[in-house]
């Protein structure tokens, strides 16, 4: 009786052991942003102006979520999801920067708790909700909102113009609420 009871509890350890590791562990880089709605800046000198639904705007966000990591190009800077569910930054996973956490809310929405060293122009971070995520041969996309600094705003107008336009500084909120879907390639 004493050696099945004994086996009886080696073998359900053992199932314990058998940890459940989400599927969004991984190392990541941003591959694609584009706008998910229509944006409406202030621009000099032609005031008011849609930028349009589908416009790419991956430099803007490389530059606003990896713009604390130190490296040569934006397609190695990874964002590594941890299945401790720790968030790290880092260029090609050397010097790994503590960038916040990470939460499986459902199959489809991911939250990512970025905190200041990630994030440094916002004094407490800030959380980024992704929905509609969907994993599908090492490419994660999803769609979120990010509150864009004035600076950021005035970088994606110089780059979509072509330097020609500038951005209303006095009529441009402090930060504008941007809604963007977003690729990142699993390495």
């Amino acid at each position: 009786l004493i050696l099945l009871l004994a086996s009886v509890a080696f073998i359900s350890c053992d199932d314990d052991a058998d940890e459940e590791i989400s599927p969004y562990v991984g190392n990541y880089v941003i591959s694609k942003a584009s706008l998910a709605e229509t944006l409406t800046l202030s621009i000099l000198p032609n005031g008011e102006i849609p930028v349009p639904e589908n416009t790419d705007i991956t430099q803007a966000i490389q530059t606003a979520l990896l713009g604390s990591v130190n490296c040569v190009s934006a397609d190695k800077s990874y964002i590594e999801l941890r299945k401790d569910n720790s968030m790290y930054l880092s260029c090609e996973g050397a010097n790994p920067m503590n960038a916040g956490t990470w939460e499986e809310l459902s199959a489809e929405t991911l939250k990512l708790n970025m905190n200041n060293a990630a994030i440094p122009s916002s004094p407490t971070g800030f959380v980024l909700t992704v929905t509609e995520v969907n994993l599908s041969n090492n490419l994660l996309s999803g769609k979120t909102t990010v509150p864009m600094p004035k600076v950021m705003l005035a970088a994606m107008v110089a780059q979509i113009s072509g330097g020609l336009a500038t951005l209303d500084d006095a009529n441009t909120p402090e930060a504008l609420p941007v809604v963007f879907a977003i690729e990142l390639t699993k390495k």
